[in-house]
């Protein structure tokens, strides 16, 4: 806390330019408040702010002082316009911060209506700090520390300012000091270093320009094409920076915006934006409350996969360059985290009609010819080099782990599985196209698709929940006779049937 710091000493320091001194006594973390502590002495942040913004102080003071001014409009004073009689407005609000340190106005009981007690004149600050940014946010100047760490302690303070507008839920008309930040050449220049991330101090950078960003979409204080936004937040995000990946969700989340974005990219943004989703499920979506994409995203997005899911089909042999079925893999994978939180309704016809014909011709070609498609029930033979793979095969196949299609139908069946979740009308649907008989074919094991076996009992399991027209299907089946077992023969074991014909059960397998 600024009690800490005894505000005529501070004076007295400066006025001595004992620099050396002055980084030792002021420390920035005074200037932190925390719950109920009392604000930051006014006059020793108003003396802080004096020194930042005048000329011959040095890049080493700059960088403690924004330190401290940035610390102390968290959770702190608000900023607004001080005006004095008879001092002179000029740039910087220079005489502001010099009458306010020299009479001590803060503290004193003078006739004065403004709220020195819950308010703070940061304009002067801001200008500069505004000034300093557009200066210097210029890729043909390469900035190098002190300079960098000063460009980004301003993007940060500025950033402050921002999420405590947002968090009093005030807008753009509500305060007139931070007008200047409505300014074309500062959005610019921030948003340069988003994509500032050759080395970890510009990661450092660009962490800050995003959280900027971030924040300003919050409280709408940067306006600008979506499209292009969200763009320029790619590389950001696939950086793994966390304020760059807040932000191109907010945007996302907003109605339109993903389908609008996503049909005007490149194929290989499309990729890195769905890959960007997909990690967010993966990691963080069961932490949060928050869903990535909103219903009419899902549809749109269980619509794509409708339209271009047969490309997986022409990778049965070999993978065809031309034809890159990763954004289909990925709308695939995405489609099994969404079904969960998100029901899909006007394309859920659609989706599990397609999964099902595409899961059936692919279980189809699997059976036809050793491919891509063709089970690995013998988890041996799943590694490169495995005894039992002949040299062209192996040339030809390599690592299935590698191939577009390695747990493609797993995820069909995760599909299927989620969208028949008490859902009368697709449980009916799904038997009406036949596909309770291709799930009891697709329950054993699958090196090419991990968990194949638990999806699919999930999925037969759902479809029978309350539905006794399906369950009457499996109820139905006959057992005719004990199927050949190649994997647990490898493991010394084999299935037997007791005498009455009514059970199977596992039992050691007898070698001669």
């Amino acid at each position: 806390m600024t009690a800490d710091i005894n505000s005529q000493e501070l004076k007295t320091i400066i006025n001595k330019k004992d620099w050396d001194q002055l980084l030792q006594y002021v420390k920035p973390k005074y200037f932190v408040r925390e719950g109920s502590e009392a604000m930051p002495d006014a006059s020793i942040l108003a003396q802080m702010c004096q020194l930042l913004v005048s000329e011959d102080t040095s890049d080493e003071i700059k960088i403690l002082c924004l330190k401290c001014v940035g610390n102390s409009c968290i959770d702190s004073y608000k900023c607004k316009r001080h005006t004095i009689k008879n001092v002179e407005s000029v740039k910087y609000s220079k005489n502001l911060y010099d009458e306010l340190v020299e009479s001590d106005l803060c503290k004193q009981d003078c006739d004065c209506d403004y709220p020195h007690d819950s308010h703070f004149p940061y304009d002067g600050v801001i200008e500069w700090a505004v000034d300093y940014v557009t200066t210097h946010g210029n890729f043909r100047e390469r900035l190098f520390e002190p300079k960098l760490d000063i460009f980004r302690l301003s993007v940060q303070f500025l950033s402050n300012l921002l999420f405590m507008q947002g968090r009093s839920n005030a807008t753009f008309a509500d305060n007139d000091t931070l007008s200047c930040l409505n300014c074309n050449n500062l959005k610019r220049a921030i948003l340069r270093y988003t994509q500032y991330g050759d080395f970890i101090t510009a990661l450092v950078v660009a962490d800050v320009a995003c959280k900027y960003v971030y924040n300003a979409l919050q409280t709408n204080y940067l306006t600008m094409d979506e499209k292009d936004l969200c763009k320029l937040l790619l590389k950001p995000s696939d950086n793994e920076i966390p304020a760059a990946i807040d932000a191109l969700f907010f945007l996302l989340r907003r109605p339109n915006v993903f389908e609008d974005v996503y049909s005007s990219m490149t194929m290989s943004d499309k990729i890195l934006l769905l890959d960007i989703i997909h990690d967010y499920y993966v990691w963080e979506s069961w932490e949060s409350n928050n869903t990535v994409l909103k219903k009419e995203s899902a549809e749109f997005l269980a619509l794509t996969f409708c339209k271009k899911s047969d490309l997986i089909l022409k990778t049965v042999d070999t993978y065809v360059n031309s034809v890159d079925p990763t954004e289909i893999i990925l709308i695939l994978q995405i489609l099994g985290f969404l079904t969960i939180r998100c029901e899909i309704s006007e394309n859920v016809r659609c989706l599990l009609i397609n999964c099902k014909y595409l899961l059936m011709s692919l279980h189809m070609m699997g059976k036809e010819a050793d491919n891509y498609f063709t089970p690995i029930t013998q988890l041996s033979k799943s590694a490169p080099h495995a005894p039992g793979r002949s040299e062209a095969r192996e040339a030809l196949l390599g690592d299935p782990e590698h191939h577009p299609a390695y747990g493609f139908k797993a995820g069909l069946i995760r599909v299927i599985a989620n969208v028949v979740y008490r859902n009368k009308m697709c449980q009916d649907l799904f038997r009406e196209i036949d596909g309770i008989p291709l799930l009891l074919d697709c329950t054993s094991i699958d090196a090419r698709n991990p968990l194949i076996s638990q999806w699919t009992t999930l999925a037969l399991r759902n479809l029978c929940e309350d539905n006794p027209e399906n369950q009457e299907i499996i109820k139905k089946c006959k057992k005719t006779g004990v199927s050949d077992n190649p994997e647990l023969k490898e493991m010394g074991l084999t299935l037997h049937e007791d005498a009455d014909g009514k059970s199977i059960r596992i039992a050691p397998l007898q070698r001669d």
